[in-house]
């Protein structure tokens, strides 16, 4: 597919992919093979929801699943920031980036959303 062609926020996201896994790799074996797995696996989950909401014309549900899971990463970063498995620069950055895909998402669900019709 050429990167024209993806949505911003599938662009975003999968960026955002490419430059944590090898982070979450990082992780010390005890955390990642609890924290660093649960994280990869909502961070993948949340690109095939993204993908699947871009052909689903009823995608307000898919789009509200995807925020949900951001806050979920958000909450896990943190985790793992506080049990010193991701350096502050690299949570701070991550986080930055989930705000920036946040407002996308926050947008596209607006955009998604049926028209407000007030009965009188």
């Amino acid at each position: 597919m050429k990167s024209q062609d993806e949505l911003p926020i599938i662009r975003a996201w999968y960026e955002f992919l490419i430059w944590i896994i090898p982070k979450i790799g990082k992780f010390p074996r005890d955390l990642r093979f609890t924290l660093g797995e649960r994280l990869e696996q909502r961070i993948l989950a949340v690109l095939e929801l993204l993908i699947r909401a871009r052909y689903d014309k009823h995608r307000l549900d898919l789009l509200q699943e995807a925020n949900t899971e951001l806050d979920v990463i958000l909450y896990l970063l943190r985790a793992a920031h506080d049990l010193k498995a991701l350096p502050t620069k690299a949570y701070g950055d991550a986080s930055g980036k989930l705000l920036e895909v946040g407002k996308q998402l926050g947008g596209w669900k607006r955009t998604s959303e049926p028209p407000n019709v007030d009965q009188e």
